[in-house]
């Protein structure tokens, strides 16, 4: 068992107060993602997971023992960093079992453990060479297996992919997600890609200015962020924001007019929303459609074979992406039509806070 509390952290570095109080409660064999964008605090916060950094005020607790004063090595977790961090001058069976010498286990369970983290990472054939002789992808599985030995409760991964190439990052993807179904492990692991996030973690922990956002499942935040921060974070491309103008709100939901004239009522719980209120309409590139809509002008197209992503500029200027059918009939510089289906709209106040979508009406028996 490895769960993992985190109770009102804090950190401050002088007069900088980088996490503002923050609560988690991480399950038994979760793989769970901290994302957000550079300077948010996420680093900062698995450091402090690891014993790298103190918090300034908090409580870590994992599997009901508090670890907060505890050094690093008595914590029972394992790091691996975004530079690897490997010895050149040692084999590599030698930096794999690095860990166990400094514990200096018993030779014939150095090789037994050294061997089993070879077979589950493949690197069983690479064991007699040096770092400098392996790929990167290669390299960082070294990383990993050099965390395995140890036998953590929990495995931290810091940005472990960023050096790598596109190709590699997805297979590595791959990987590290098979490594979590292999060992049945705790893992914690920060990114600031939004596409590692959603394709690998059971839970997903949004990080802005040393908060958290919120914290769910990928489809989760997909489907139902709490605020515009995290709407325009998750998913790829961003979340299109149309300003829209309050005509009122009645049973139905919110009525709405967007630049342009477009009228729209949408089934959202308006709270105190009034008349005349300034919103923001969000609307996914995936949720649209060429049709009857939104008026805007093409800009760039993006050809990707089964998808075309449409940037396109709106008569006051803003931006907005639409992806379409591959084939679609659109050329640069032309107009078109944009439908937008009210049910796929999501609607943020002045406060950046979503305005809840209204359940539909349960089906009479």
């Amino acid at each position: 068992m490895a769960t993992l509390n985190l109770q009102n952290i804090t950190k401050s570095f002088g007069t900088a107060q980088v996490l503002q109080g923050i609560d988690l409660a991480i399950k038994d064999k979760e793989f769970v993602v901290f994302v957000g964008p550079s300077g948010c605090g996420k680093s900062t916060l698995l450091r402090i997971v690891a014993g790298l950094e103190l918090a300034t005020s908090g409580q870590i607790v994992i599997d009901g023992t508090d670890v907060s004063a505890l050094a690093p090595v008595d914590r029972g977790i394992s790091m691996v960093f975004q530079s690897y961090a490997l010895y050149p001058h040692l084999t590599v069976f030698e930096n794999i079992a690095f860990p166990l010498r400094v514990q200096k286990l018993p030779e014939t369970d150095v090789r037994a453990k050294v061997a089993k983290a070879a077979e589950i990472l493949q690197l069983g054939e690479k064991l007699h060479l040096k770092p400098g002789q392996l790929s990167g992808g290669q390299r960082q599985r070294v990383a990993i297996g050099r965390s395995i030995v140890r036998n953590p409760k929990i495995f931290l991964f810091d940005e472990p992919l960023s050096n790598l190439d596109a190709a590699l990052r997805g297979d590595m993807r791959v990987e590290l997600s098979q490594l979590h179904r292999d060992l049945a492990a705790t893992m914690i692991y920060v990114t600031h890609d939004q596409i590692e996030a959603m394709t690998m973690a059971h839970r997903i922990v949004v990080l802005n200015a040393g908060r958290v956002e919120q914290f769910g499942t990928p489809m989760e935040l997909y489907h139902h962020p709490a605020t515009r921060f995290v709407a325009t974070f998750i998913g790829q491309p961003n979340m299109n924001l149309v300003p829209a103008t309050v005509l009122g709100t009645d049973a139905t939901g919110l009525s709405v007019e967007l630049e342009g004239g477009l009228r729209l009522t949408l089934p959202v719980d308006a709270g105190r929303a009034k008349t005349g209120d300034r919103v923001e309409v969000g609307v996914r590139p995936e949720n649209t459609a060429l049709g009857d809509g939104l008026s805007m002008k093409v800009r760039v197209l993006e050809r990707l074979g089964g998808v075309s992503i449409t940037y396109c500029v709106t008569p006051s200027g803003a931006r907005f992406c639409a992806s379409l059918p591959g084939d679609a009939a659109i050329a640069e510089g032309q107009t078109i039509g944009l439908a937008i289906n009210p049910a796929d709209c999501h609607v943020f106040d002045a406060n950046g806070r979503v305005m809840r979508r209204r359940m539909a009406p349960a089906l009479a028996a």
